[in-house]
C-alpha cells in the first residue's frame, strides 16, 4: 500500500511523529498543512492549539464558521484547552458540548477535571456524580471523585470509591496508585503502610512508569525512613516530569530528612506550587539574600506556630545584612517575637502593615543562609519572654517539690485540613499514655497542653496529679514564662518542643515513627536545638514503648 502525502490525516500523523520527537516548529508545519489540505480537520486544529495557541486561535474562529461544531469537535479543542491550562475557555467548551448532548458523559467528566484542577471540588464532585448516573460503569470517573473526596477531607469515602474503580477496571494503574496514597495518609500502623506499598507496587505492575504511583510510592519508603529508595523514586518521578511540584517537594523531605540540606532547601521551594499553601500578597521585591542597606523586610509566617518559633532564628541574621527586619506572625505569637533583639517591628498575620522594600517567608531563610549541617544556627535561647508575663509566673508559686515537669500530649489536630490532622492523630497521644510518669517518685507533673485535648485532664491515669495553670495563659508569651519555671518539658511534635528549645530548657520530645524531616535520622539529638532529646517510636503508632524509655530516663534523672 502507498502512503498518500497528500492526505490531511497523513500531514497530521506526521505532525505527531515530529511533535513525539521533540521536534515543534516542524509539527506546527505539518498541522498546518493538515488543515490545508482539509479545512475541517478538527483533530490537526487540536493539535495544532495544544503547540502554539497563539497561531491557532485564528484558525479556530475561522473553523467555527464554516460549519457547527459537533460535540466531538468542541470536547477536542475544550481538551486542547485544557492541556494548555486555559480552565476558563476549556470549562466553557465542555459545557457547549453538553448543551448540544446534556448524556455526554466525557464531557461531565472533563468539566470535574478543570473543576478539580481549580480547585473547586464541590463543583468537581458534583460533575462526577452527574457522569456517574449517565454511566454507573465510568471506573475513571469513580478514580477521579475518590480524589475530589479527599480533598474534601473524606477519607473513607476516598477509599470506597477506588475500590469501586478497581473492581470496574483492575487492570488499570491509575486506581492503585490513588489508593496506595490515601492508605499511606491514613496508616496507623506498620500493616497499613505495607497495603498502601502494596497498592503503589501493583499499579507499577500494570504501567512500569507511572508517575503517581511512583511518586507516591516514593512517600511511603520516606514515612518508612528509607531514605535511599525514597529518593530515587521522586528522581524518576522528576526524570519523567520535571515540573512535577510534589516530587521536588518531596524530594526536599528526603533530603532534609537525610541531611542534605543545601541541595533541599533548593527543592523546598516548591512547596509553593503544590497548592497546599495559600499565595501571599506580592508586597515588596522577593529578597534574594543580596544585602539590604537600611531597606525595611517583612518576615512571614507561613504554616504552624512550630515552624514559626523554629525559623524566626535567623531575623537576627537577616538583621545583620543591614535591612529593618519587620515580622508578621500568627498573632499568639506576637508578644513572644517582639523581645527578640534587631526586631523593629512585629504584626499579626491578621493585620494590615506597611509596604515593605523587601519580602520573605521564614521558612526560605536556611536556604538564603546556605545552612548546612555544620552551619545551623543552633544558639540558644534565642527567645525571651516580656517582663510582664516573666513577672505574672513568678508571682505564682508551683505545687510540689522535686523536678517540675511540663506534660504535653497532642497537638492541633485540625479536623477541617485532612492532611494535617491525619498527620496530628500519628503524632498525637493521650494523656492515659503517660500512665507510667505517674508512678515516679520526687516529680511533680505540670500542665502545659492548651486546646480540646486538655479535657482529658477532667479523667487522668490512677495515680497522676496535674498542676494545671493553663487557664490564665493567653499567648505563648506566657507559656514560654512558665516553661522558664519548669526544670523539664516532655512533649509531643508540636510547638511547645520548638518554645522549649528556643528558650533553651530540657526538652524531651515523644516523636512518632515517619517523624518530622527536622529531626534527621536515627538520632537522639538535633543541632536545632542543643537542650532537645528525641525519644523516636520504633513501630508506627506505638506509643507504649517510647512512655517506657522516657518514665526510665525521668526516673534516673528525679534520683539524682
Amino acid at each position: 500500500m502507498r502512503i498518500d502525502a497528500t492526505q490531511a490525516m497523513y500531514r497530521n500523523s506526521l505532525g505527531e511523529a515530529y511533535r513525539a520527537s521533540d521536534q515543534p516548529d516542524k509539527a506546527c508545519h505539518e498541522y498546518r498543512r493538515a488543515l490545508a489540505l482539509n479545512p475541517s480537520y478538527w483533530e490537526a486544529l487540536a493539535n495544532l492549539f495544544k503547540q502554539a495557541p497563539t497561531a491557532a486561535a485564528p484558525l479556530q474562529t475561522w473553523l467555527w464558521r464554516l460549519r457547527v461544531p459537533t460535540v466531538s469537535d468542541l470536547i477536542t479543542m475544550a481538551d486542547a484547552r485544557l492541556l494548555n491550562n486555559q480552565l476558563g475557555e476549556a470549562r466553557q467548551a465542555y459545557r457547549a458540548a453538553i448543551a448540544i448532548d446534556p448524556a455526554s458523559v466525557q464531557a461531565y467528566v472533563n468539566i470535574g477535571a478543570v473543576a478539580s484542577r481549580s480547585k473547586i471540588y464541590p463543583d468537581a464532585a458534583k460533575a462526577y456524580r452527574r457522569a456517574l448516573t449517565l454511566s454507573r460503569e465510568h471506573a475513571g470517573a469513580w478514580n477521579n471523585l475518590a480524589s475530589v473526596v479527599w480533598e474534601m477531607n473524606d477519607g473513607p469515602a476516598a477509599t470506597r470509591l477506588c475500590h469501586r474503580s478497581i473492581v470496574l477496571k483492575p487492570d488499570h494503574p491509575d486506581p492503585y496508585a490513588n489508593l496506595g496514597y490515601v492508605v499511606r495518609s491514613q496508616a496507623q500502623d506498620q500493616a497499613d503502610f505495607a497495603t498502601a506499598e502494596a497498592h503503589c507496587l501493583r499499579a507499577l505492575r500494570i504501567a512500569p512508569s507511572h508517575v503517581s504511583a511512583t511518586n507516591n510510592l516514593g512517600i511511603i519508603h520516606l514515612d518508612l525512613g528509607n531514605l535511599v529508595q525514597a529518593e530515587d523514586l521522586f528522581r524518576r518521578t522528576l526524570a519523567a516530569e520535571p515540573k512535577h511540584p510534589d516530587a521536588r517537594f518531596n524530594l526536599s523531605l528526603a533530603l532534609l530528612k537525610a541531611g542534605q540540606l543545601k541541595e533541599a532547601w533548593e527543592h523546598y521551594e516548591a512547596r509553593w506550587e503544590t497548592g497546599q499553601l495559600p499565595p501571599v500578597a506580592p508586597i515588596g521585591r522577593p529578597w534574594r539574600g543580596e544585602p539590604l542597606q537600611g531597606a525595611t523586610i517583612v518576615l512571614h509566617a507561613e504554616q504552624g506556630h512550630g515552624d514559626t518559633l523554629h525559623f524566626v532564628r535567623y531575623a537576627p541574621l537577616v538583621a545583620d545584612r543591614g535591612g529593618r527586619v519587620v515580622l508578621v506572625v500568627q498573632p499568639a505569637l506576637k508578644r513572644l517575637v517582639a523581645e527578640m533583639p534587631k526586631v523593629a517591628a512585629v504584626h499579626g498575620l491578621n493585620e494590615p502593615f506597611p509596604a515593605p522594600d523587601f519580602l520573605c517567608s521564614l521558612m526560605s531563610l536556611p536556604r538564603l543562609f546556605g545552612t548546612e549541617l555544620d552551619s545551623i544556627p543552633g544558639a540558644v535561647p534565642y527567645l525571651f519572654p516580656p517582663v510582664a508575663s516573666i513577672g505574672k509566673w513568678l508571682g505564682k508559686p508551683l505545687p510540689g517539690g522535686g523536678l517540675r515537669v511540663g506534660l504535653v500530649w497532642s497537638g492541633d489536630p485540625r479536623p477541617g485540613l485532612l492532611r494535617a490532622n491525619l498527620t496530628d492523630r500519628r503524632r498525637s497521644m493521650t494523656l492515659r499514655d503517660f500512665e507510667p510518669l505517674a508512678r515516679i517518685p520526687n516529680v511533680t507533673l505540670v500542665n502545659l497542653q492548651m486546646g480540646a485535648p486538655a479535657a482529658q485532664l477532667a479523667d487522668p491515669p490512677p495515680g497522676m496529679s496535674l498542676w494545671n495553670g493553663m487557664g490564665e495563659v493567653e499567648d505563648f508569651a506566657d507559656t514560654a514564662a512558665l516553661i522558664l519555671r519548669l526544670d523539664l518539658v516532655i512533649t509531643v511534635d508540636t510547638s511547645v518542643a520548638h518554645l522549649a528549645g528556643a528558650l533553651g530548657k530540657p526538652v524531651w520530645v515523644l516523636s512518632r515513627y515517619d517523624g518530622c524531616w527536622r529531626w534527621l535520622q536515627n538520632r537522639a539529638d538535633t543541632p536545632w536545638y542543643p537542650t532537645m532529646r528525641l525519644f523516636q517510636q520504633t513501630e508506627s503508632g506505638n506509643w507504649g514503648a517510647v512512655v517506657e524509655r522516657v518514665a526510665r530516663e525521668l526516673a534516673m534523672l528525679a534520683a539524682a
